[in-house]
């Protein structure tokens, strides 16, 4: 991808710890992140707060994927919008800083939806702001490597297959996508990574042998 960022993007971003630090303190008060401050969505991100926190402890790096980042040659930015309130979230982040701490490669930062909407503008899905969304940049000049998300792909055509269903309620379909998660435990997102950091890192390299050679 041919594109950049403004730098000022990134100045009011999270490490993971500092994120969840930024959650519970938000609980404390009875608030979420975000526009919508409704009681739903304060519940909801103490039900992700939990479910992070599970994933994180019981969450197993493939062999194929830890050899992948092991042989990472170039340095990434991983930038993800986030939101606490929204489900797939706690089902995804902690896997990319999962992965972030094993390399000194890639680091990690976590940018808010609501609060940098023409951030979120630049990454849409389809036309939608759907998160999360995982961009890859190159840190030193900060192009814009690739997008992943919001979600893996069979989760995506799960999602579709349950919509066709037009009796299955809103909550429904969010417990369902849940349970999803909850059996798949990751594969089906570390087999897209795998390929994604290998894709990523290879245009990362070409890029830097085409300044030297110019």
């Amino acid at each position: 991808m041919a594109s950049k960022i403004n730098q000022d993007f990134l100045k009011d971003t999270y490490s993971f710890n500092e994120y969840q630090a930024l959650i519970e303190e938000l609980l404390s008060e009875g608030k979420t992140t975000g526009d919508d401050q409704s009681s739903r969505m304060v519940e909801y991100t103490k039900l992700n707060l939990f479910r992070t926190r599970r994933v994180s402890k019981t969450l197993r790096i493939s062999e194929e994927l830890e050899q992948r980042i092991g042989q990472l040659q170039s340095n990434m930015l991983w930038v993800v919008i986030a939101e606490a309130w929204c489900g797939d979230v706690p089902q995804n982040l902690p896997y990319f800083d999962r992965i972030s701490t094993m390399t000194d490669k890639i680091s990690l930062r976590i940018i808010l939806r609501d609060k940098h909407p023409d951030f979120m503008n630049l990454f849409l899905t389809k036309g939608t702001r759907s998160i999360p969304k995982l961009i890859c940049f190159d840190p030193d000049t900060l192009d814009i490597i690739g997008t992943w998300g919001p979600r893996p792909y069979e989760t995506i055509e799960y999602v579709k297959e349950l919509k066709k269903d037009e009796s299955i309620s809103g909550e429904k379909l969010k417990e369902s996508i849940q349970r999803w998660y909850l059996a798949d435990k990751g594969k089906a997102l570390q087999l897209e990574l795998s390929d994604i950091i290998l894709e990523w890192d290879n245009y990362i390299m070409n890029n830097k042998s085409m300044l030297v050679e110019q």
